[in-house]
């Protein structure tokens, strides 16, 4: 009779961590994605040599919650000192932009004309986003004078 009780509780807990553990995996979201540069007036490279220019960042799959950073040298090719600016727009889906977010270290310094500076992009994923399981944005990168 003993080995029946034990058998049944047995039985009961593998039951009970098997639904945990599958309530765990269904709430897992992970999130593909990348983001295309567009730049005007500056280029954008994905090296300090200035060899090969970053057309796009390939995030990696995010959790949510996650924050992912990824480098870049930012020249300017115009004939003036310029200063920079940086945008997103073009989001797939629109709704990811209101969970997701972009944001860099530049710290508003004049760049001479030819001149390049290290530059960190920052993507962040709220820990509370729901529904988007892949996006795609355009990052803008402006020089301004």
């Amino acid at each position: 009779m003993k080995w029946k009780l034990l058998l049944t509780a047995v039985f009961v807990s593998g039951l009970l961590l098997g639904a945990v553990v599958h309530s765990a995996v269904n709430n897992l979201v992970q999130i593909q994605n990348i983001g295309t540069i567009r730049s005007v007036g500056v280029e954008v490279y994905a090296d300090e040599a200035l060899t090969q220019i970053l057309n796009e960042i390939a995030w990696g799959t995010l959790d949510p919650g996650e924050t992912r950073s990824a480098s870049a040298w930012i020249k300017n090719t115009g004939n003036d000192a310029q200063k920079l600016v940086l945008w997103t727009e073009n989001w797939i889906p629109t709704d990811a932009q209101n969970s997701i977010s972009l944001s860099w270290n530049y710290i508003d310094v004049w760049i001479n004309s030819g001149d390049s500076i290290p530059v960190e992009f920052t993507l962040s994923v709220d820990p509370e986003i729901t529904g988007v399981t892949g996006f795609s944005f355009d990052i803008w990168v402006k020089g301004v004078a």
